[in-house]
């Protein structure tokens, strides 16, 4: 109705032409998301769901000190544990939507949990987050207690087989990935060993430095110091290829089960609803980060795959790792308690 008017009201073509431009300009604003005019304004938070140490927090304050720089902002990490992160993804989920709390996303957040048996979700994943981009899948690896004598993936099956149940095994949760990439070994291993889960990757560690857990499939960035100080010691990846970090440790597939394959990734979500001019700065500004050649090499140096793309991208990956790990779950009857 504003147009019209001015419209209406002009005289001479400049005089028009000059009112309808105005008008245009304003219907747009109006239009436009307050949050997304002047984006980023302010300090923003970025919450993890795991603990201090582990690979997702390493990970969640390396990126946040690079976004603050690029982005002109504090970005702080609040660390919000328990629930294998489903806490965290709540809270950004109520949030307000304005681009300022953001989710440190994970695959077992976005795609394990609603297809876990026994999970009780009390928000809706796919309404209530919006994805942003994928920084990084993470190199995964089966390690032991340095006290066990295993050197080789066929030392640990051949006394698992001969000692059904005897072994201990750490995750950081039921329904973790960890838990997921053990329960596939096992079974396609066919040997059986006990599930011991702890609140976060670190406090799993610490119990298989002491050599009260045997062993663990995590992820290489949190165990890599543990690595290098002889506390543990590495047996197999579970991704392929292996990491040029530490050559000479094998895969699980070129170990001798070839279709073994396990990854995991981690990414940013916002609240739903969140400007997409906010969320599209957002995903420009991490695969600007990705391809900086420093970076890039600096986050395959502490175990990590840089990866970056779209939105869309990252919710096509969703999908299939719900699929996938469906399947594993279903076969092995893991069920979140």
């Amino acid at each position: 109705m504003r147009l019209t008017k001015l419209i209406a009201s002009s005289t001479g073509g400049a005089g028009l032409w000059r009112s309808v431009a105005r008008a245009a300009l304003l219907w747009l604003a109006l239009l436009t998301p307050a949050g997304a005019q002047g984006w980023p304004s302010q300090p923003i938070m970025l919450v993890n769901g795991f603990p201090p140490g582990g690979g997702a927090d390493i990970l969640a304050r390396l990126v946040a000190g690079k976004l603050s720089e690029t982005l002109g902002q504090p970005m702080s990490v609040d660390n919000r544990t328990g629930a294998n992160g489903l806490i965290a993804a709540a809270l950004v989920a109520a949030a307000r939507p304005d681009g300022y709390t953001l989710l440190l996303q994970t695959m077992s957040i976005a795609a394990t949990s609603p297809v876990m048996p026994g999970v009780t979700l009390t928000f809706d994943l796919d309404r209530d987050l919006a994805q942003v981009v994928i920084i990084a899948a993470v190199d995964n690896l089966l390690y032991v207690s340095a006290r066990r004598p295993f050197q080789t993936l066929r030392d640990v099956v051949e006394h698992a087989r001969a000692h059904p149940d005897e072994l201990t095994y750490g995750s950081s949760g039921v329904g973790s990935s960890y838990q997921l990439w053990a329960a596939q070994f096992t079974a396609m291993a066919g040997i059986r060993m006990l599930h011991v889960p702890f609140r976060g990757g670190p406090p799993a560690i610490a119990e298989i430095i002491a050599g009260r857990v045997d062993m663990m499939f995590g992820n290489l960035a949190e165990i890599l110091p543990h690595i290098r100080a002889g506390a543990v010691r590495p047996i197999a990846f579970t991704s392929t290829p292996p990491s040029p970090v530490l050559p000479g440790v094998p895969t699980i597939a070129a170990s001798g089960w070839p279709d073994y394959s396990a990854e995991n990734w981690f990414g940013l979500a916002a609240p739903a609803g969140t400007p997409r001019a906010a969320v599209e700065r957002l995903n420009r500004a991490v695969n600007a980060m990705l391809a900086e050649p420093g970076m890039h090499e600096r986050l395959v140096s502490m175990g990590y795959q840089p990866r970056g793309g779209s939105t869309a991208e990252m919710e096509r990956s969703i999908i299939a790792d719900r699929a996938r790990w469906k399947t594993v779950i279903e076969a092995n009857g893991i069920r979140a308690e």
